[in-house]
């Protein structure tokens, strides 16, 4: 009942704040650290709870989360093509595209959450480990995630409900003749945790991509002439931003296309073997096998991925309010087998909250409207419900490899896990859609209050590909530039990313590898032989860092709140002190640098108490 509770707060919640911003935070920290604090009280109280249920409430808390980027970046695209929201069309889209996201990442488990587990840190799924383990443990774990939600949490009540100061620093410049060049970043504790947890390597390659798009590509249109007409005569860094949202995100969607197929070729032997397994069980011959298997490698059986799949693409055809058709259904499903593989591999090195979805949505767009229109279809509606399935069965496969990531870590059986990811996408299918209507109704979406610019997006693109106006030629870029970092054995799907987010993500994900590589280098001229220090430190700095991204999370979900029952609605701040834009900018610097000395100053201080001793 815990799990289900959460699940419907946090789906409601990051709807809300997904339309508004355009982007989620993941729930399975902010899920963990909630579970963990009742269930640490219920132990405390002599009642019991151990960490394995705790582990179960928070998959079944985060498949809420999961289903609504999905959900508010596809269906919500239909109210820009002048449709109603379809209630029971968006419960059934929802639960046909989770439980496609689920199934598929079944046969993918053992290679991305055991064969790669060196390789593919999945850094919510480990954060969320070391919060189960913390708060397992005892007091000292407890302090240190207490203390960076703590500090995460004043930090963003600060920035966002009293506008003390801006989290957002970005300028625009140019160089002789060259114009347009931008950098900056959104620097919030949760995506300076992400950079931490994942490690400078990952991080740089991102923000490689985000210097390509920004540093790069953007300056080279700007001063070639090729920005679009409602930018020509706005600031530097609004026709920075303008070109990026009308040309790079093109580019970095065609260097996804290519960097997620090339995944899939990469992942084939695993894909073969786990069809073959698959067959094998159908036939009846794997069965013995499965049942000698440890608990801890016991999947939902191959049968029902299998037949689950075939029953859902039978759904997508024959339930009316889905409005694919036979050859949109075959493409969805097709499609989310793909982007499911390129999804889960892709949270495995930068992290749910930065899992690019809604790329995946627009080469779904592209391929669905380019074979529908062959067939004579030119209704974008079909072309948005195809490509809805997909993002929703991405968006789950993502946040399912993350939660079994955290069980692996655990001990737990990915059986039960898959279960429990069943039951809350199931309950937060049926939410989905009279919530998207009840913020429709209440605000309209598209107005200023939920602008829902990645919904508008879609609707844009499935009607530019359906009457000749898409970016071909900068999807073309992007596919070229991935097939060089190819030839060059550099990882795509990390730049491809930076490339597609605003620069303002990518780099306060990129300081968070520099702090961890920073704080590694400085433990390791104080560690013995056997690295023990360095472990504990490393370990330390991530239950931290998982504090940082559950404080901002949290406060997401309270500021949330008060934007729905129209506290501050007409400020921008529930609270706003009408601070001058400059002297939020001066203090914006300040509040970065004392973010950044806490959370040094944490595990320094207790890495000092491990020398000590």
């Amino acid at each position: 009942m815990i799990g289900l509770a959460l699940n419907v707060v946090m789906l409601t919640a990051n709807m809300y704040l997904g339309m508004r911003s355009g982007m989620t935070i993941s729930a399975s920290i902010p899920a963990a650290v909630i579970s963990m604090g009742i269930f640490y009280g219920l132990r405390r109280a002599g009642i019991g709870g151990t960490i394995l249920e705790n582990n179960i409430v928070q998959t079944m808390t985060s498949a809420g989360e999961a289903l609504a980027a999905g959900v508010i970046f596809t269906i919500a695209g239909v109210t820009f093509l002048d449709q109603p929201i379809d209630i029971v069309g968006t419960a059934a889209v929802a639960i046909l595209g989770g439980l496609l996201g689920i199934l598929f990442m079944i046969p993918m488990r053992r290679y991305l959450i055991v064969d790669k587990h060196e390789e593919l840190p999945y850094p919510e799924g480990t954060a969320c480990a070391d919060v189960l383990e913390a708060g397992n443990e005892g007091d000292d774990g407890v302090k240190l995630i207490s203390f960076g939600f703590i500090v995460s949490f004043i930090y963003m009540w600060l920035a966002n409900g009293m506008a003390a100061f801006r989290t957002t620093l970005q300028t625009a410049f140019s160089a002789g003749q060259t114009r347009g060049f931008a950098i900056g970043g959104d620097f919030t504790p949760a995506l300076i945790g992400v950079g931490y947890i994942i490690g400078p390597k990952i991080a740089g390659y991102v923000f490689g991509g985000g210097l390509i798009a920004w540093m790069m590509l953007i300056p080279l249109l700007i001063t070639g002439g090729f920005v679009p007409e409602s930018a020509a005569d706005a600031a530097l860094i609004a026709q920075a931003d303008a070109v990026w949202d009308e040309y790079i995100r093109y580019v970095g969607a065609g260097a996804m296309i290519v960097g997620g197929f090339y995944a899939i070729v990469s992942m084939r032997g695993t894909i073969v073997d786990a069809l073959g397994t698959a067959f094998e069980e159908l036939r009846g011959s794997a069965a013995s096998a499965a049942d000698s298997q440890k608990r801890t490698q016991r999947d939902l059986p191959m049968k029902l991925v299998v037949g689950g799949a075939v029953l859902i693409a039978f759904a997508l055809v024959a339930i009316p309010q889905v409005q694919v058709g036979i050859l949109g259904g075959f493409i969805a499903v097709i499609a989310a087998f793909l982007f499911v593989a390129v999804s889960a591999y892709l949270v495995g090195v930068v992290g749910s909250s930065s899992n690019p979805v809604s790329g995946m949505a627009v080469a779904t767009i592209l391929i669905a409207a380019l074979a529908l229109k062959s067939t004579g279809v030119n209704d974008p509606v079909v072309v948005l419900m195809t490509a809805s399935v997909v993002a929703i069965a991405a968006a789950v496969a993502g946040d399912t490899s993350q939660d079994l990531k955290t069980g692996y870590l655990l001990g737990a059986t990915p059986r039960k896990q898959q279960i429990a990811q069943v039951i809350g996408i199931a309950l937060s299918a049926l939410f989905a859609g009279w919530i998207l209507y009840f913020f429709n109704e209440a605000y309209g979406i598209g107005s200023d209050t939920i602008p829902a610019p990645q919904a508008g997006m879609m609707a844009l693109i499935s009607e530019g590909v359906l009457t000749g106006t898409a970016q071909w030629g900068m999807i073309l870029i992007g596919a070229v530039f991935a097939c060089v970092l190819i030839l060059m054995d550099v990882p795509v799907l990390p730049f491809a990313v930076g490339i597609y987010l605003p620069i303002t993500l990518a780099t306060p994900i990129f300081l968070g590898g520099l702090l961890r590589a920073g704080i590694d280098k400085y433990v390791a001229r104080k560690d013995d032989e056997d690295g023990t220090l360095a472990a504990q430190a490393t370990s330390r700095g991530r239950i931290v860092a998982a504090g940082l991204i559950t404080g901002e999370a949290i406060m997401g979900i309270v500021i949330g709140a008060l934007y729905i029952t129209g506290t501050g609605a007409a400020s921008g701040a529930p609270f706003a002190l009408g601070l001058a834009g400059d002297t939020q900018t001066i203090l914006g610097g300040v509040a970065i640098v004392a973010l950044i000395g806490l959370f040094t100053a944490s595990v320094l201080r207790n890495t000092g108490n491990v020398a000590d001793a």
